[in-house]
């Protein structure tokens, strides 16, 4: 399998590190207004979920998962193998045929 920095990573846990989020971020260099306006929308998650106002807050995160998945490749293939590959359970069968297709995971 090849080396993928983000997948092979050695952390442990399954929430992002500051690599992962500076990877994620990458996009908005150049770009501050829509990191602030970035920056707005995860505070207004986190008040949310800190409000225990959770099922708005999901609401909130599984939009903007339709939204993604919308600038995906995955959008000419499947919005279920789209949300299979982002919960990480693609089995390494399905994978090699995703590379096939031409799509980066």
């Amino acid at each position: 399998m090849p080396n993928h920095p983000n997948t092979d990573s050695q952390n442990e846990s399954v929430y992002p590190d500051e690599e992962d989020w500076q990877i994620a971020f990458e996009p908005f260099e150049g770009h501050p207004y829509a990191a602030l306006q970035l920056g707005f929308h995860l505070t207004e998650l986190k008040r949310l979920i800190e409000g225990a106002k959770r099922l708005e807050a999901l609401s909130a995160i599984d939009l903007a998962i339709d939204s993604l998945f919308e600038h995906s490749d995955f959008r000419n293939v499947s919005r279920e193998l789209f949300l299979t590959a982002i919960q990480g359970r693609l089995s390494p069968d399905i994978e090699d045929l995703i590379r096939q297709l031409g799509i980066r995971i």
